[in-house]
């Protein structure tokens, strides 16, 4: 049984998110932009950036941060502990008992997900079943948490449009998230860059297998997996990783040779200051936030024919993050 993947991605705010501009296996993720059309979208987002003051900015707390280390650089996943606290707590555990250091990336499929760990379940650990592997001895299955009430929300700002998959969504601490009020739930959306634990057909049966989403937004998996945390850097280095074909074993690398290798997964807080990332992200109860909504809907006034209904697709705009150096201590 292949245990289900599926991520919620924040742009590097500055001249528009890594990401956006990756390859995807061989072609464009968009197309080609005009000079022009792509300096507009790269000028709104250096507006809302230059008036956003020091206030409107929130750090990213380095013991909710993860490093992913790939051969081709490193990726940055900031957790949610707000919305699924076993899980992030595994996930930590995990990294700081180095069970991922030199496992792989084993089933990537491309416009999907990357899905990453020891390959339970899956025909890359044919040669021993899931339940045998001495590696999960001490990772029992987690219960679902697959959303949250809305009381336990500490803020929300509201998109200010409709969605398709949920009755109001908008964003808590900068992750993208969709609400139930008749329900008064609430969960992590599935967008690009959405972090998650895969799982077999039943609920309560993540343990330790993690995927990413890399690329347009799986929201049918909204709440049927525990989504808890966004990619903040590195989304370009998952659209390098070794694919697998969607046709066979649902994706599953069949060479193990060939799926890229996991060089090590840490806690930001377990590494020295001067040696980790230091990142911030745009409050969204503030003014900035309100006027970048704005650029948003209507972000080339001068550029458009027809202009766009004022829609913005809670996953095509993630909120803006910037990378900031850590003060020296002392």
């Amino acid at each position: 049984m292949i245990r289900v993947i599926s991520l919620a991605l924040v742009a590097i705010f500055v001249a528009g998110p890594a990401w956006a501009h990756a390859p995807r296996h061989g072609h464009a993720r968009h197309p080609v932009q005009t000079s022009a059309a792509a300096s507009v979208q790269t000028n709104a987002q250096t507006a809302a950036q230059t008036t956003a003051q020091a206030n409107d900015w929130h750090p990213v707390d380095p013991e909710n941060m993860l490093l992913i280390d790939v051969k081709y650089g490193q990726i940055v996943v900031e957790l949610a502990p707000q919305f699924a606290p076993e899980h992030v707590a595994r996930m930590k555990a995990l990294a700081r008992a180095h069970f991922f250091d030199g496992t792989s990336f084993y089933r990537v499929i491309d416009g999907f997900v990357a899905q990453g760990g020891i390959g339970e379940g899956t025909a890359s650990t044919k040669d021993q079943t899931t339940q045998d592997d001495p590696r999960r001895a001490n990772w029992p299955n987690l219960k679902a948490e697959f959303d949250r009430p809305i009381s336990t929300e500490p803020s929300f700002t509201p998109l200010g449009n409709g969605d398709l998959f949920a009755q109001q969504v908008g964003h808590t601490g900068g992750f993208p998230v969709g609400r139930d009020l008749k329900e008064k739930r609430t969960w992590i959306i599935h967008c690009p860059g959405t972090f998650a634990f895969a799982r077999d057909n039943k609920a309560d049966t993540a343990s330790t297998e993690f995927y990413i989403v890399i690329g347009e937004a799986p929201r049918r998996l909204d709440r049927n997996l525990t989504a808890f945390g966004r990619v903040l850097d590195g989304m370009q280095y998952l659209q390098k990783l070794e694919r697998g074909d969607p046709a066979i074993a649902s994706g599953v690398i069949q060479d193990k040779d060939r799926a890229d290798k996991i060089v090590k997964i840490r806690v930001a807080a377990d590494v020295a200051p001067a040696d980790r990332p230091g990142f911030e992200v745009m409050r969204t109860d503030t003014k900035a936030f309100a006027e970048t909504k704005k650029q948003w809907k209507n972000p080339a006034p001068d550029f458009y024919v027809r202009t766009p209904p004022p829609i913005i697709d809670i996953c095509l705009k993630p909120v803006p993050v910037r990378r900031v150096a850590l003060s020296a201590p002392g």
